[in-house]
């Protein structure tokens, strides 16, 4: 069986859910909707945040950052779906290693944001007189800058390390983005302790 070298900028065709549809234009414009409409809806929140001075209390910021996340998150996700039904053209040209960065980046930093976000709650409900002198801003800066800062290093780490299996004959990819576990189910190499470890 011949090997295929990994390169980061290796080139995959994402054969996803759009080109298995019976109608296409259909789902593409559903999916086309959606996306505009959640870009709508965290844009306007953003917008709506940032205007507002009233707004500017430690959950709004905390619900301001994770708007944001969204934002990008959608983008990442649905933008490149989009434009590759359009032109026709399912090449993941822009390399799979940077969609897996971005989708761990923006994922993980999701995460660490809602569990911030969980803690913020915590302290409303159970130490109210307290509440400002636990959540000010700095120290909502400190929980946003916090969320980037591990989730930026932990993606770096999973996209190297799953880019460095070889993988055999095809290279396209049945899913709508190029994502760590479709891409191992390409792997030539044993990756069963690696998707153990991804599960945990």
């Amino acid at each position: 069986m011949e090997l295929w070298s990994t390169t980061l900028g290796s080139s995959f065709i994402l054969d996803g859910i759009l080109n298995d549809s019976r109608f296409p234009e259909l789902l593409w414009t559903t999916i086309t909707i959606l996306y505009m409409v959640a870009l709508t809806s965290n844009g306007l929140l953003l917008l709506l945040i940032t205007m507002d001075v009233r707004l500017h209390v430690p959950m709004c910021l905390l619900l301001r950052q994770l708007s944001l996340i969204d934002f990008l998150f959608t983008t990442v996700v649905m933008l490149r779906a989009i434009i590759d039904f359009l032109l026709g053209d399912n090449s993941n040209s822009l390399g799979c290693a940077l969609q897996i960065f971005l989708e761990l980046t923006l994922g993980g930093g999701e995460d660490l944001l809602l569990t911030f976000m969980a803690d913020n709650r915590y302290v409303a409900i159970c130490h109210l007189r307290q509440y400002m002198i636990f959540m000010r801003p700095k120290i909502c800066w400190f929980m946003v800058t916090t969320s980037w800062i591990l989730a930026l290093p932990t993606a770096l780490e999973h996209t190297i390390y799953t880019m460095h299996f070889p993988f055999c004959m095809s290279l396209e990819i049945r899913h709508l983005l190029c994502e760590i576990s479709p891409r191992l189910k390409l792997a030539c190499a044993d990756t069963s302790t690696y998707e153990l470890l991804l599960s945990f």
